[in-house]
């Protein structure tokens, strides 16, 4: 019998509904492991640094590897995260036990209108530098197992179709 895991990559532009979607996963999933990628930045000590792209970059690979020592060991891994290079999803898909990425695609004009942390009014007004998909470039997959519109899909419609894919 095989320990290894898997991990399912949540990702999407801030305000897409990552760690919304993330956290309904897991409390369907017994045993779960739930990564956020801003609490991955606090435990880290990366706060206050590293919102370019090369810091950014230097972070995915980072909370890629993480998730590899976890699904290795046999857990399951849900980790919600920015995390937009090419080059993380091909090294996650070579890399990660049972890799599941999924795409939150929401426009940016849902993203403002939800801005649950305030960044897209404090980009506005110069507050936040470094937005990723606005000042800072990011590469939406090129190839991902789901994607999920989630302003037109609820909640638990997205759980289903990311369970459903696991099966």
């Amino acid at each position: 019998m095989s320990t290894q895991g898997r991990v399912i990559w949540i990702t999407g532009l801030s305000g897409a509904g990552k760690t919304t979607l993330a956290r309904a996963l897991v409390a369907r999933l017994p045993h779960a492991i739930l990564l956020d990628g801003d609490d991955l930045r606090a435990v880290l000590g990366a706060t206050s640094s590293g919102f370019d792209r090369a810091g950014r970059l230097a972070l995915a690979q980072t909370y890629a590897r993480f998730c590899k020592l976890l699904a290795d060991q046999g857990h399951t891994v849900v980790i919600a995260t920015i995390s937009l290079f090419h080059e993380i999803h091909a090294w996650n898909r070579e890399n990660l036990p049972g890799y599941l990425e999924v795409f939150l695609d929401v426009s940016e004009e849902e993203r403002r209108k939800r801005d649950p942390k305030g960044l897209y009014a404090a980009e506005q007004t110069g507050d936040v530098c470094h937005m990723a998909g606005a000042e800072t470039a990011v590469d939406f997959p090129q190839a991902p197992h789901i994607t999920l519109p989630t302003a037109e899909l609820s909640l638990e419609t997205c759980v289903a179709a990311i369970l459903d894919r696991m099966q």
